[in-house]
């Protein structure tokens, strides 16, 4: 594999607890009730406007979801990271692929403008081919056109790429482009969901993804 390209909540980052507080917070302020953090693990993963949609319920009107993503924009650029926090292992497994001059490129359904400011604070020394949430020019994931295009516009072919995701949506998104995808079971959502997926790959850690991505470059 010359080329990893990784999904960010739930893959690279734990940020459900920033998630969950920031959506709340936009609900409450419509008067609308919030959601756990164990059933955000089951909400988040679509994009914004997916989120809105899916919290606000029979609430929702397409004014109210104007309000409610304007208020959560702007509470989570405030407090993205107050919990947000790396996940075991990812730090050294990216020392490791830069060692090996194996590339990285991260692809989200987070809105574009969180995602470096995100892995900057987390990964400070580490540098990504590319970092996009979800951009204007691409429909979101599970449409394949975003992972296409970072594919093409840095010179790698399908075969030499792997994507990494923790959802049936990152299964969905890179089968849909055609491209292998390895399932993190620490994530959001778990290996069953992965497995039902039809992920070609599942791994437990950090390690055990750095071992899959070294025994396919050496096949």
């Amino acid at each position: 594999m010359k080329l990893i390209v990784f999904d960010l909540d739930g893959t690279l980052a734990d940020t459900l607890k920033d998630l969950g507080t920031a959506m709340n917070t936009a609900l409450s302020r419509e008067g609308l009730p919030g959601y756990s953090m164990e059933e955000y693990r089951h909400l988040v993963g679509n994009g914004i406007d997916r989120l809105v949609r899916d919290t606000m319920a029979d609430a929702y009107t397409p004014e109210g979801a104007m309000r409610v993503k304007a208020a959560f924009q702007a509470y989570y650029a405030d407090h993205c990271r107050d919990y947000t926090v790396a996940y075991d292992g990812i730090a050294a497994l990216l020392d490791r692929l830069d060692a090996d001059q194996t590339a990285t490129a991260v692809i989200s359904n987070k809105p574009n403008q969180f995602v470096p400011e995100i892995l900057s604070a987390l990964y400070p020394h580490h540098t990504f081919l590319g970092a996009w949430g979800q951009r204007d020019e691409f429909p979101r994931k599970p449409s394949p056109e975003s992972l296409e295009a970072m594919i093409a516009q840095n010179g790698f072919q399908k075969s030499d790429t792997l994507y990494v995701g923790d959802s049936n949506v990152d299964v969905m998104f890179a089968h849909n482009a055609g491209v292998m995808v390895c399932g993190v079971s620490w994530g959001f959502r778990g290996a069953e969901e992965l497995r039902e997926a039809g992920a070609d790959f599942i791994v437990n850690s950090a390690e055990e993804l750095y071992n899959l991505i070294h025994k396919k470059d050496n096949q």
